[in-house]
C-alpha cells in the first residue's frame, strides 16, 4: 500500500513539473500555473500521515521506506539516486544519515554505502555494519535525513580544493546542454557567474577578487558571492560547509571522512557505530573512487590567487575545522593532521580563530531548503554557527590547541 502511494504522488510530481531547483521561498511553482501554498502542504501531508497510519505493523518497513523530505514536501521530488530502499530497518541507536557536501568524494562514498548514485558499478560490494546503518541521504538543497538519527556522516575535503573543483564543475560542456538539462533559470544563473564573467578560477580570482582587478563591479560582487557561498550561481559552491552543518540538528553526533583520508576514515567511522576496527585495512579498491577529474589547466590557481581565495573561504575554513573538531571518530593527531595539510593551501586562515567578515546568516536558505516549519524563528547567525534549530557555539578547539 504505501509503495503504491509512494509512486502515485511521485507519478503526479513528475506529471506537474516540479522540481526543487525552482522551489522559492513557501511557495512552490508548478509549470501549469498553480501554486502549492504552506496551506495546502499542510493537507497533503495531513493525508499521507492518515495513509501512514493506516497500515499493518508488518508494513513498517515500506513506511520506512518513503522518503522524509517528500513527506514533509509532497510535492518536490528526491532525486532517484539519494533513495535506498532496505530490508531491515536499522535502530535509532545505530542510524546514520550521509551529509554530502559537493565536490568532497560524496558519491563514491555514496556508492560503497550501497546507494545507487551516479558512476556506480556493479563492482562495489558494501562490508561491514556502516552500509546497513546509513539509510538516508542529504545533499545540496535536499534534506532527506530523519532528526532524530543517530549519527550524521559528513564527507569533507579542503575548502580550497573543493572550492576549485565546485567551479570547473559546475562550468557547463556545451551551454546548449546546460539550458536542456537544467532549465533557463538555473541555465542563467550559470550564464551569470561564467559567461558573462569568468571562465576559469584563475580568473574568477586575478580578475574578480584582486583589488585592482579588470572585472566589471557586477562581477568582482558575482566573484565574492560565489566563493562565499552568498548567492546561487554554481550548486556546490552555495552548498558549502556552513549550509551542511546548520542543516543538521543542534545536538547532532557527527563522524566525518575526509577526502584525503577515505579508508582510514571509513575504518574508524565502523568502529565508531560498533564495527570491526581497520575493516578495509589499506585497500583503497573497496572504495573506488569515481566522478573525479576535470582538465588540469582550468584547476590553475596563481600564488597571489590562493591568498585572495583563501581569505574569501575564510569563514567556510573556520567552519571546516569545527567539523572535524566535532568528529567523533577523529582523534587530535588526525584534526592536527589535516590542519597540517590545510596550511600548505591556506596558511592565515587555516591558525586564525575569527575572520574579518561575520559568518553569513543563511536564515532564508536553510527556510527554502531544510523544511522548517513557519512558526520556528531560527536564530541569527551573527559569528555564531546555528545548527538545526538552535545556536551552537563554537567551542575552543583541540585543533587550535594542538597549533599553539
Amino acid at each position: 500500500m504505501i509503495k503504491s502511494l509512494t509512486v502515485a504522488i511521485s507519478l503526479l510530481s513528475m506529471g506537474l513539473g516540479v522540481s526543487y531547483w525552482e522551489g522559492t521561498g513557501h511557495v512552490f511553482s508548478l509549470r501549469g500555473g498553480d501554486v502549492l501554498t504552506k496551506k495546502d502542504e499542510g493537507a497533503r501531508m495531513s493525508s499521507l500521515q492518515v495513509a501512514v497510519k493506516e497500515v499493518d505493523d508488518e508494513d513498517r518497513l515500506n513506511e520506512y521506506n518513503l522518503s522524509p523530505y517528500e513527506r514533509h514536501f509532497p510535492m518536490w521530488l528526491l532525486d532517484p539516486w539519494m533513495r535506498k530502499y532496505v530490508d531491515s530497518i536499522p535502530s535509532k541507536e545505530n542510524e546514520v544519515c550521509l551529509v554530502h557536501v559537493g565536490k568532497s568524494a560524496g558519491y563514491t562514498v555514496a556508492c560503497a554505502l550501497g546507494f545507487n548514485a551516479p558512476g556506480c558499478t556493479s563492482q562495489t560490494n558494501p562490508i561491514g555494519l556502516l552500509p546497513s546503518y546509513t539509510t538516508k541521504w542529504s545533499h545540496a538543497g535536499e534534506y532527506d535525513c530523519f532528526d532524530d538519527s543517530a549519527y550524521y556522516l559528513f564527507i569533507v575535503r579542503n575548502p580550497l580544493d573543493r572550492a576549485v573543483s565546485a567551479f570547473n564543475y559546475g562550468k557547463p560542456y556545451t551551454w546548449e546542454r546546460a539550458r536542456a538539462k537544467h532549465g533557463e533559470k538555473y541555465y542563467q544563473r550559470l550564464k551569470s557567474l561564467y559567461l558573462d564573467c569568468f571562465d576559469t578560477i584563475e580568473q574568477l580570482a586575478a580578475w574578480g577578487l584582486a583589488p585592482g582587478g579588470n572585472a566589471t563591479e557586477t562581477c568582482k560582487q558575482r566573484a565574492i558571492d560565489a566563493i562565499e557561498g552568498s548567492a546561487r550561481f554554481e550548486n556546490h559552491l552555495y552548498y558549502n560547509f556552513q549550509y551542511h552543518l546548520e542543516m543538521v540538528p543542534k545536538d547532532a553526533r557527527i563522524v566525518t571522512m575526509r577526502t584525503e583520508h577515505l579508508v582510514e576514515d571509513w575504518n574508524t567511522v565502523e568502529a565508531a557505530v560498533g564495527g570491526e576496527d581497520e575493516l578495509l585495512g589499506q585497500d583503497q579498491s573497496l572504495i573506488p573512487r569515481i566522478n573525479t577529474g576535470s582538465p588540469k589547466n582550468d584547476k590553475y590557481l596563481s600564488d597571489e590567487s590562493k591568498v585572495l581565495v583563501c581569505e574569501r573561504l575564510c569563514n567556510e575554513i573556520q567552519v571546516y575545522k569545527y567539523i572535524l573538531d566535532k568528529s567523533i571518530n577523529l582523534n587530535q593527531k588526525q584534526v592536527e593532521e589535516s590542519l597540517e595539510e590545510l596550511k600548505l593551501s591556506c596558511p592565515v586562515e587555516a591558525a586564525a580563530s575569527s575572520c574579518e567578515t561575520v559568518l553569513p546568516d543563511i536564515t532564508e536558505k536553510l527556510m527554502v531548503n531544510r523544511g522548517y516549519d513557519d512558526n520556528v524563528e531560527l536564530d541569527p547567525a551573527g559569528g555564531e554557527i546555528s545548527v538545526g534549530r538552535g545556536v551552537h557555539r563554537l567551542p575552543t578547539r583541540k585543533s587550535e590547541q594542538l597549533s599553539n
